[in-house]
């Protein structure tokens, strides 16, 4: 398994706090999953597990926080006080140069800007901790229009199209990738 060598610390992006979950979180997690189920039902394949109880959550958040030690994934809240409002991640999963960035909005905060800030920001982060990373990822299916004004906006470039099995009910099956490259 690849793995880079440190995790990266708590963000501030304008009012949000981006960091790592604790098991603390789990209840406002339940929360923000819970009420944002059906509008992140058609894009989310992880949707079909939901909803899930605080202990289930916790012991999620156990496995996340395995997984970050190892440094070999980084999965993060956002946080509008001790509120989730999102959750987002970097992924250590294509080529070894890369890391992907995923990310969802609990539905009261959509059309914020938040996902677009806060890949922003991890994006930064990623080429200012790990030198080993020259690539940064986003994909999202076609279908999925509102997920991918994202890398859009950001200036990501559109480097492929590919076909793939749906995994979440709205899905197309037609996968866009975007990447950004390290600046020189």
């Amino acid at each position: 398994m690849r793995q880079v060598s440190v995790g990266p610390e708590s963000l501030q992006v304008g009012d949000y706090v981006v960091r790592k979950y604790e098991p603390s979180d789990a209840p406002a997690l339940v929360e923000a999953v819970t009420a944002s189920c059906e509008h992140l039902r058609p894009w989310m394949p992880w949707i079909k597990f939901e909803p899930q109880t605080v202990t289930q959550r916790e012991v999620l958040i156990k496995t996340w926080s395995k997984a970050w030690e190892n440094c070999t994934e980084f999965v993060m809240g956002i946080f509008l006080g001790s509120r989730v409002v999102g959750g987002t991640g970097l992924h250590l999963r294509g080529d070894i140069n890369t890391v992907e960035i995923g990310y969802w909005v609990h539905v009261d905060f959509v059309g914020k800007g938040i996902a677009t800030e806060v890949s922003r920001i991890l994006t930064e982060t990623a080429f200012s901790i790990w030198p080993e990373i020259d690539i940064v990822e986003i994909h999202h299916d076609e279908a999925n229009v509102a997920s991918g004004k994202v890398p859009d906006r950001l200036g990501f470039e559109h480097v492929s199209t590919g076909q793939r099995e749906p995994e979440a009910p709205a899905e197309s099956g037609v996968m866009y990738r975007w990447e950004k490259k390290r600046p020189k």
